[in-house]
């Protein structure tokens, strides 16, 4: 179970830097990918998407570290808040 926490760990973290640096536009593919371009800004949408891998994957990482139960708890919800405001902020901030 501990090598799960590595890959993903590694990948969001690999994922946020090329989302960031402008990179990761094979990321954000996908259907109806005209449709998503006109409605959101994509470069605020790959900066909100690259910042939370990158906090996803430091969180993950701590994850690693940790072996109790109030730890694992405190893992399950920030990411649940990490990709809930992530998906606020899309719906809310990078509409056009």
């Amino acid at each position: 179970m501990e090598s799960l926490g590595y890959i993903i760990a590694i990948v969001s973290l690999v994922c946020g830097v090329l989302l960031l640096t402008g990179h990761g536009d094979f990321l954000m593919g996908g259907g109806q990918e005209a449709e998503r371009d006109r409605i959101y800004d994509r470069k605020k949408v790959e900066k909100a998407s690259g910042i939370a891998l990158l906090i996803a994957g430091a969180v993950s990482v701590v994850d690693i570290f940790t072996t109790t139960m109030p730890f694992k708890i405190g893992y399950t919800v920030c990411m649940v808040v990490i990709f809930g405001g992530l998906f606020w902020y899309i719906a809310k901030k990078c509409r056009k």
